[in-house]
């Protein structure tokens, strides 16, 4: 219930609460009766029983004095007790009511036969003569008669049921014979057949004999049986004996179905296979039945039998198998098999004793390796193949094996002791990397000095410097002339494992040494001259970062402080700041940060929270960079031209601001004069790029700068190849949907920081946050304003009305039509169609009047506004009403002075200066209620004149509400906000609800080194739709 009340009156509730108005009455019947502010109340668990006397309450279903009361409940001690108690006596309340229940359920079950119980069938099978295949024959009978009548067409039968047809049954005749006439039994095997036929299983399968007779394949034999077992009345005929009950199991050698015993005779070994009588075969030997048991084996169980049973008896009638005594190992390592079918007796020389084997190699004079071998078996050593062959015991052959061929892949004998040709320089690495640990891992390895004077590791220090505007990575080999050094850096950067000297030794790379290669590989640097790698100054972060725990590399103390500082901007030496504002700390910190990048030549995101002085950080650092003849460019919205040119005269009074704006002859005056700050809109920048381009700055600022997320529209292009020394982008939401928008940003930021898009996207979160970090400055208000006023934010559900209803599931049932088996690609080729049809749900959740001109009927979410808005104005609020939809807004303002409401509005087509001046009169106290475009308004303005937002209809990205929230709840609020969020019970609305929730974060995880995720896809909208849910 609390969730449904709105943030003002819970607050208000917690204000009867502290002042002590809440007297509890008595505890009765699982309710608690109480006194609130002298109003009686009834409490329950159950929300139809709560009442309260007052006649708010009987209008709306909540009050005041029900949000004191649970508050109470959730807080007080003595209120926490009487909450638990109740909510005890309600699980055994519940509790109760389930067993009262299935008591009823159990009585029903034991009367006599009702409607659904007319009919029953019963199940006979039998093998069928000549193809050795069980089948069934289904009869139909009256439950209340023990004759039953032979289905002779059982598909014919199954659509009879399907269509509820006429049928005859002996001498009765059933006009409709449906499903639900039959015992329960009887319909779960029927439920069965009919999902055969609707997959549209292939019928002549299951229905033999024209329809007479049910057959099950293998896959649902044991399914299908056991269904029929479910049957009053089945049985099994096999031979002379009668089944009424059948069991189905696994089989394994515990069955006792088979048995083998061996005798170790001369010179060979003797087995007599045994099985016990009356043993039958089914599904190809995959299945065997004897005395009512059904036997399922596995492929490999059913092709062992299937070899033994096609062993032929000899003279005596019994089934014998031979083997000579050289196959003594391989017999003894098959014997599990036939344990796996039944009991083995078998001699003690039949059991397997292991050995721990050991390798011994050396290089001979000539170059080539010797391969020693012993075989260490508990009761003696063997090393040569005799001693092997005459085991008075069996060997585990297996590993045998295993290690023959190894020794015969790596160029050996498979022998005791052999040799092989020397290795060639590019063969070594895979000798000593990959063919010695592969027996290392079989047994003990052992090599000579000779062999591994062969492998020689070079390991060089790596120094990483800070060389002017690059960073330079040396390898430092040690102890070798230039000419070795120059062959090694060649096989680095050929990315080769080992290199040749001049005297034809090979050397190889550690493993490190090839790690860090990989590592500036993955970074993009390739480029070498005079044997180092060089690197743009940008990577020092992702370098320090990357080998800062690695012995083998090095920093000089430049490359350090640059690293530090990037790592901590707090601690960068902070140049004088010409401002007129007093600066909190963090946006101290900004400024830190700002000024510190420059030094260095970088670019960076500012993207600070809303409301938390983007601009005025940017206005600091240039009042302390600026000189008389400095140029600084600014980009931003056109709504938010003036507020820049504003915000410099007030923080920085002694700049020298245009405003490059209007016809085009003014403009091109106002960029001919000398002036060190140029303001202008992204528009109007596209309109000039000529202009631009011949131009030069030292300074470019990008406002709201997600507009550049697109990295394929003309103003992005355009700025691609507009050159500016120190770039900066001031954006709240840097990322709205998918990473591919913080690349797109970058590209004009700090061109060349990050890899190729394609590339870029298939990087880990944590090493975009790695590559990222030091060049995006981000703040989240509850993180540093701890002093800013409450954000209270409540869900305000309302219904559709009956004809708005009807109207908005006809649109759903065609969308779900329209999407249900849609391919990704067809989404693709149709996807702004699709979303359209999404648009139409969006708005008859406000109001199909937005697309019906002759709709005349009423609007749920219009009506639940107006009640809100009815309150707000009893407690002199102030309001944002934000909505997407242009006409929703029209028709809104249009009820406010109805309501004794003033109010303003902005939209996509309102100019700039209005905007402004709007703004200004509204924030000094003038009207009541300001009616905004979602998009138009989300960015710049600064509305702290309002306490309360109202969100009409939901928007897909967080992002877009949350610009909209900050509109109001920023630096200069002294108010607590509430924000209510207008959401249609039962529709899309409630689905996008839950699709904000997980996009919510997505800014803060990628930049917090986590997992992201994408825009909107085809699935989210099949979920949205509820097609998903209707799937399962």
């Amino acid at each position: 219930m609390a969730k449904l009340i709105p943030g003002k009156l819970r607050m208000e509730g917690v204000e009867l609460y502290e002042t002590g108005q809440i007297e509890i009455i008595k505890e009765q019947e699982h309710r608690i009766y109480a006194r609130v502010a002298d109003e009686e109340i009834r409490y329950s668990l159950d929300d139809d029983l709560i009442f309260c006397t007052c006649a708010f309450f009987k209008k709306r279903g909540y009050c005041v004095h029900l949000a004191a009361l649970e508050y109470y409940l959730k807080n007080e001690q003595l209120g926490q007790e009487i909450l638990l108690n109740l909510e005890a006596n309600q699980e055994e309340k519940e509790t109760v009511e389930t067993q009262v229940t299935f008591g009823g359920k159990f009585l029903e079950s034991i009367q006599a036969p009702s409607q659904s119980d007319l009919y029953q069938l019963s199940a006979q099978g039998q093998v069928e003569a000549g193809t050795n295949r069980i089948i069934w024959t289904l009869r139909i009978g009256l439950s209340k008669q023990e004759k039953f009548y032979v289905i002779r067409d059982i598909p014919l039968f199954l659509k009879v049921i399907e269509a509820a047809k006429p049928y005859m049954i002996g001498k009765h005749y059933e006009t409709s014979l449906r499903l639900e006439y039959f015992d329960k039994a009887s319909q779960e095997v029927l439920s069965f057949l009919l999902g055969l036929v609707e997959e549209k299983t292939d019928n002549p399968i299951f229905f033999q004999n024209q329809g007479r007779h049910l057959y099950f394949p293998k896959t649902f034999f044991e399914q299908g049986v056991s269904l029929l077992m479910g049957l009053d009345v089945f049985q099994f005929d096999h031979q002379l004996t009668t089944y009424h009950h059948l069991l189905f199991q696994d089989f394994d050698g515990q069955a006792g179905l088979f048995s083998f015993r061996i005798e170790e005779k001369s010179n060979y070994y003797e087995m007599e296979i045994l099985e016990r009588t009356g043993v039958n075969v089914f599904y190809g030997g995959q299945v065997l039945f004897s005395k009512g048991n059904f036997y399922l084996m596995t492929k490999k169980q059913a092709s062992l039998l299937d070899a033994l049973r096609k062993v032929p008896l000899d003279h005596s009638g019994r089934k014998i198998l031979q083997f000579d005594s050289s196959v003594r190992d391989l017999l003894a390592s098959t014997l599990f098999q036939f344990k796996e079918l039944g009991k083995v007796e078998a001699p003690e020389s039949l059991k397997i004793q292991s050995f721990r084997p050991s390798f011994y190699m050396e290089r001979e004079e000539d170059g080539s390796i010797r391969l020693d071998m012993q075989f260490q078996y508990e009761t003696c050593l063997v090393t040569n193949r005799n001693e092997l062959e005459n085991l008075p015991f069996a060997s585990d052959i297996q590993l045998e094996k295993q290690i023959f061929q190894l020794a015969l892949s790596a160029g050996f004998e498979a022998d005791f002791r052999s040799w092989r040709q020397s290795l060639k320089a590019d063969a070594v690495h895979t000798f000593f990397q990959e063919i010695l640990p592969a027996f290392a891992v079989l047994g003990e390895l052992k090599i000579s000095e000779s062999l591994q004077e062969l492998y020689r590791v070079q390991k060089p220090q790596i120094h990483i410097s800070s060389k002017g505007s690059l960073l330079e990575i040396q390898f430092d080999f040690q102890d070798i002339d230039q000419e070795e050094i120059d062959r090694a850096m060649k096989a680095l950067v050929a990315k080769q494992d080992y290199y040749i000297s001049s005297t034809n030794q090979v050397y190889y790379f550690d493993e490190e040494t090839k790690r860090i290669r990989q590592d500036i590989e993955d970074l993009g640097i390739d480029e070498m001259e005079s044997y180092a790698f060089h690197a743009r100054k940008s990577l020092a972060y992702t370098l320090s970062h990357l080998f800062k725990d690695q012995d083998q590399v090095t920093f000089t103390d430049e490359f350090r402080h640059l690293a530090h500082h990037l790592t901590h901007p707090e601690d960068f030496p902070m140049k004088s700041l010409d401002i007129r504002a007093q600066l909190r700390d963090y946006q101290k910190k900004g400024i830190q940060w700002l000024q510190m990048l420059h030094h260095y030549g970088f670019g960076g995101i500012l993207a600070d929270d809303m409301g938390l002085g983007k601009t005025l950080q940017a206005i600091a650092f240039l009042s302390s960079q600026l000189q008389e003849n400095s140029r600084v460019l600014i980009l931003a919205p056109s709504g938010l031209i003036y507020n820049w040119a504003d915000e410099f005269k007030k923080f920085a009074p002694n700049l020298d601001v245009a405003v490059v704006h209007g016809l085009k002859p003014y403009r091109e005056t106002i960029l001919a004069e000398k002036h060190q700050v140029y303001v202008t809109s992204y528009a109007t920048f596209r309109q000039d790029s000529e202009i631009y381009q011949n131009l030069s700055f030292d300074f470019l600022f990008l406002d709201e700068a997600q507009v550049m997320k697109n990295a394929q529209t003309k103003i992005a292009k355009i700025l691609r190849k507009f050159v500016v020394p120190s770039v900066f982008a001031l954006s709240g939401t840097p990322i709205e949907n998918n990473l591919g928008e913080l690349w797109s940003i970058f590209q004009i930021v700090l061109p060349g920081l990050l890899p190729a898009k394609k590339d870029f996207m298939k990087l880990p979160a944590e090493r975009v946050a790695q590559f990222i970090k030091p060049f995006v400055m981000r703040r989240k208000k509850e993180d540093v304003l701890t002093e800013l006023p409450d954000l209270i934010e409540v869900v305000y559900k309302n219904e559709l009305e009956d004809q708005q209803k009807a109207i908005y599931l006809a649109q759903l049932q065609q969308m779900q039509e329209r999407l249900g088996q849609v391919t990704d690609a067809e989404f693709q080729r149709n996807r702004v169609e699709i979303l359209t049809g999404l648009m139409r749900l969006r708005q008859i959740c406000d109001t199909p009047a937005l697309f019906m001109e002759d709709y005349k009927g009423d609007s749920g979410k219009l009506d639940s506004l107006r009640d809100l808005l009815g309150q707000i104005a009893e407690g002199n609020h102030r309001v944002l009403i934000f909505s997407q939809f242009r006409g929703m807004l029209d028709r809104i303002e249009e009820e406010l002075p109805q309501l004794g409401l003033t109010s303003f509005k902005i939209t996509g087509s309102t100019p700039s200066q209005d905007r402004q001046e709007m703004t200004k009169a509204f924030n000094q106290g003038e009207r009541d209620v300001f009616l905004i475009s979602l998009k138009a308004g989300g960015v710049g303005l600064n509305l702290t004149g309002a306490d309360t937002v109202i969100l009409v209809d939901l928007w897909w990205n967080p992002a877009v509400e949350s610009q909209a929230i900050g509109r109001a709840h920023r630096m200069g609020q002294e108010q607590a906000v509430e924000v209510y969020r207008l959401v249609t019970r039962g529709t899309i609305e409630e689905k996008i609800q839950e699709l904000q929730e997980q996009k919510r974060n997505l800014v803060s995880e990628v930049l917090d080194g986590t997992e992201s995720r994408g825009s909107l896809t085809l699935s989210e909208i099949q979920e949205i739709l509820g097609i998903s849910e209707a799937k399962t």
